[in-house]
């Protein structure tokens, strides 16, 4: 099939693999695999601990001019923080490992967000009606589907290894290094396909989650998952050179999920939550996520969680880059890549210049965006505050029928946490024994509409939880980490999933709980990892 032969997009959910869904997006089937629920119960159906639903025109408008008021002025862009810049997306690779929504009421799908008469739904309707077709365990479905046996999953694979893409060339601008096989650094499979609300032509790969092939740096992240995996496949196979592809491929993955597991525990939390937080929910013999829902039952995804507090990425985008040598330092083609670029180059963007892979000078160099001791700022995350990247209020790769509200990414957000009832940020500190912010913290250095908003009396002592947790990241961090109630959401959640998986590292290889990091198996060629960086140095995406 070429460019002119083109097959229709349509979502799909088959197995563990997800096609042709965007980010933010509700799936309208029942493709639930795990339930969606809410971590602190004592707070379900308490009026007090959530927005008002008496008048919900009047919380709409307030919501709407807050989240309005929470684009980044163009002239006083935010500060970097201390975290490196791939940790933004790493959240969303991970996220998207984790949540999907589905529903088939029409009230708990996307458009409900725009619709004038939204309002908020009750918990037990929430809880029946609302599913996630992601099992939440952290176990790289996006990478591995269902295996080389599933129907949707079987083109990822060939025998123990996975598939790659080939990057497009010649490109304006110098190729960017590797340290090995440089031109395998696009995802695999890509096809054309029409996208039946734009009639646009898009350019999706064949992976385990579309949602990862519509930003760029997430796409490269992907990529390097699938190299690193195979670096493993090899290590394993010259260690023990007589097992099957079958148990060769079995191994592989094993150590490949526990290791990304070990990682988000111990660089990613510990890179973005307050110091202390990842020892204390470890410490925890079961902790706030497991005594909520027992290992006996079947996992649930709290949308304290995904609808609030693993949102707080959404405030670490920058508008702008330093990607690589030809967008970026020293700008060979171009000064720096756009936000809106990096959506650009994608399958879901559609790419440009009649290019149908990732064109070879948009690889991204990695050194730029995952070390935490350079001295460059512009290789780290904004900082994580009530502000957000203006590329953002305008979002590519989204549908445009939802009135605009859907182009807004912090409206979006603010609307679907009343929508499904998540309780206010007060109320989670509170139940979490936290101190709440005080009235000052939350107004210190807030625009006119936020303040506005934040001192109606809808609004007064009722922060919704998506901004609170920004907020208080702002005030109490500087934006360098989450603060107490977001990071304790935020860990709780993660680990706690990783305690209900019994598959999972800490269950399953208890030694590696907070002791010796994960080793690549080859003998005198072994190698340790300890954070992201390394995992990128074993998939052979980094410079030599």
């Amino acid at each position: 099939m070429n460019a002119t032969q083109t097959e229709t997009a349509a979502p799909a959910v088959a197995g563990r693999v997800v096609e042709n869904v965007g980010h933010g997006e509700v799936l309208e089937r029942q493709a639930r695999a795990s339930d969606f629920g809410y971590l602190l119960a004592d707070l379900v159906g308490d009026a007090d601990a959530h927005l008002p639903s008496a008048d919900p025109p009047q919380v709409i408008a307030l919501l709407r001019r807050l989240g309005g008021a929470m684009a980044e002025p163009a002239t006083s862009p935010a500060p970097p923080s201390t975290i490196p810049a791939a940790y933004t997306y790493w959240g969303q690779f991970i996220d998207h490992d984790l949540t999907l929504e589905d529903s088939a009421d029409p009230r708990l799908q996307q458009p409900a967000i725009a619709d004038p008469g939204l309002r908020p739904v009750d918990a037990a309707t929430v809880r029946q009606a609302l599913g996630n077709a992601r099992q939440p365990y952290l176990n790289l479905d996006s990478v591995y589907g269902d295996g080389p046996a599933g129907d949707r999953s079987a083109a990822f694979y060939d025998g123990p290894f996975l598939r790659v893409g080939t990057l497009a060339s010649p490109a304006p601008g110098q190729p960017v290094p590797a340290a090995s096989d440089p031109a395998a650094r696009d995802l695999p499979g890509r096809h054309p396909v029409t996208d039946p609300a734009t009639g646009r032509t898009q350019f999706p790969a064949t992976i385990g989650d579309s949602r990862n092939d519509e930003n760029l740096v997430v796409g490269q992240l992907h990529t390097a998952y699938l190299r690193f995996h195979n670096a493993v496949v090899t290590a394993i196979r010259t260690a023990e050179p007589g097992l099957s592809d079958a148990d060769l491929l079995a191994r592989a993955q094993q150590f490949v999920r526990h290791t990304h597991q070990w990682l988000i525990v111990h660089d990613y939390l510990r890179t973005v939550t307050v110091p202390g937080t990842v020892d204390w929910v470890l410490s925890e013999l079961k902790g706030l996520y497991l005594q909520r829902f027992p290992a006996k039952r079947g996992p649930v995804m709290p949308l304290e969680f995904s609808v609030a507090a693993i949102r707080f990425g959404h405030s670490q985008v920058r508008n702008a880059y330093d990607y690589n040598r030809n967008f970026g330092d020293p700008g060979f083609v171009a000064p720096r890549a756009t936000l809106d670029q990096l959506f650009q180059f994608t399958g879901r963007g559609g790419f440009i210049g009649g290019a149908q892979t990732l064109p070879e000078n948009w690889a991204i160099e990695w050194d730029r965006f995952v070390d935490k001791g350079d001295p460059d700022p512009r290789h780290f995350a904004r900082a994580i505050d009530t502000q957000l990247a203006d590329d953002l209020s305008v979002m590519r790769n989204e549908p445009r029928d939802l009135a605009g509200i859907q182009e807004h990414l912090a409206k979006r957000n603010l609307l679907r946490g009343y929508l499904l009832g998540v309780p206010t940020g007060e109320a989670v500190a509170r139940a979490l024994r936290i101190r709440p912010l005080t009235r000052a913290e939350l107004l210190r250095g807030a625009p006119a509409g936020v303040r506005s908003a934040l001192t109606s009396p809808e609004l007064t002592g009722r922060t919704p939880l998506w901004y609170y947790v920004l907020k208080e990241a702002e005030v109490l961090t500087s934006g360098n980490s989450l603060g107490p109630v977001g990071s304790r959401l935020v860990a709780e959640t993660i680990i706690g999933l990783m305690r209900h998986d019994p598959e999972s590292f800490l269950t399953s290889v208890p030694a590696w709980g907070t002791g010796p990091v994960p080793v690549v198996p080859g003998g005198n060629g072994a190698r340790t990892i300890g954070g992201l960086a390394d995992l990128l140095d074993v998939a052979g995406v980094t410079a030599a």
